[in-house]
């Protein structure tokens, strides 16, 4: 049995997010196929991209929740 290690899991989710951010910047099929191969190597490259997207997720939403507070104060003229 494979143990899961802190460190590995830091080092997939590093690799996830440098992959994600590759084909989200430079969409190109070479950078897809180097993303699906990673996630079929191991279950774990898997969950891994999902901590990965959580995190891109969650930063876009801190950014976005200033804008729509902004909005909301402003009122609904604001575009």
């Amino acid at each position: 049995m494979v143990e899961r290690t802190p460190a590995c899991t830091k080092t997939a989710v590093d690799t996830a997010w440098a992959l994600f951010c590759r084909l989200h910047d430079t969409p190109s099929r070479d950078h897809a196929d180097q993303l699906i191969r990673w996630l079929g190597e191991d279950p774990r490259h898997v969950r891994a991209f999902d901590e990965a997207l959580t995190l891109w997720a969650l930063a876009g939403a801190a950014l976005v929740k200033p804008v729509l507070e902004e909005g909301q104060r402003c009122g609904p003229d604001l575009q």
